[in-house]
């Protein structure tokens, strides 16, 4: 298990506190860190689903941006990620992809051309105490905060091969505690 300099992140983020790091972080190249950041908190990948994408694994189609995503770690097959391109930062993602070329530095035409370790640093240098699969239980979590959200659904998505693993972020969630609290005070209305 990795370590961290300060503890394992596990209290969810609100887009708006992502808003706020997109509008005032201090970026080294821009598009690339801006389109990254936006990737992982939308798509919520693992680092090397991020990092190994390629021009071709990334469609645009009737408003949607369809990526195509392996699963790794024995994950499941799965039909490519779907996120409509109106999303706030989304057109980051976009001119990103159409300005890869394979070239000497790029041969294979990876989107996000970068060593794991600037994938880390461009999340430090915005967010000192995330790291780029903070963002993979973000995602998680903040789809789970919607009750309607149903375990095949976050098995989809995610690529999980059994539902245990969506019990992990269930109690992340911070919807389970808020429909509790409720419950407490008819008890003393009996």
């Amino acid at each position: 298990m990795p370590k961290y300099k300060y503890g394992k992140q596990e209290e969810w983020i609100a887009f708006q506190d992502f808003q706020q790091v997109m509008e005032h972080g201090r970026f080294v190249k821009p598009l690339r860190d801006k389109s990254f950041l936006a990737y992982i908190y939308w798509i919520g990948p693992r680092r090397s689903g991020a990092l190994e994408r390629v021009k071709g694994d990334f469609t645009i189609e009737k408003g949607v941006l369809r990526v195509n995503l392996p699963p790794k770690k024995h994950g499941l097959e799965a039909p490519p990620i779907e996120v409509p391109v109106d999303l706030p930062y989304v057109n980051l993602i976009i001119e990103k992809v159409k300005k890869t070329r394979c070239s000497s530095t790029n041969p294979k035409g990876r989107v996000w051309n970068m060593s794991a370790t600037t994938a880390w640093r461009i999340v430090k240098r915005v967010m000192p105490k995330h790291y780029p699969h903070f963002f993979r239980g973000n995602r998680a979590t903040s789809f789970l905060n919607d009750p309607t959200t149903t375990t095949p659904q976050m098995m989809t998505w995610f690529r999980w091969r059994s539902h245990r693993t969506v019990d992990n972020y269930i109690l992340k969630s911070k919807r389970h505690i808020q429909i509790m609290a409720p419950k407490l005070r008819k008890e003393i209305e009996r």
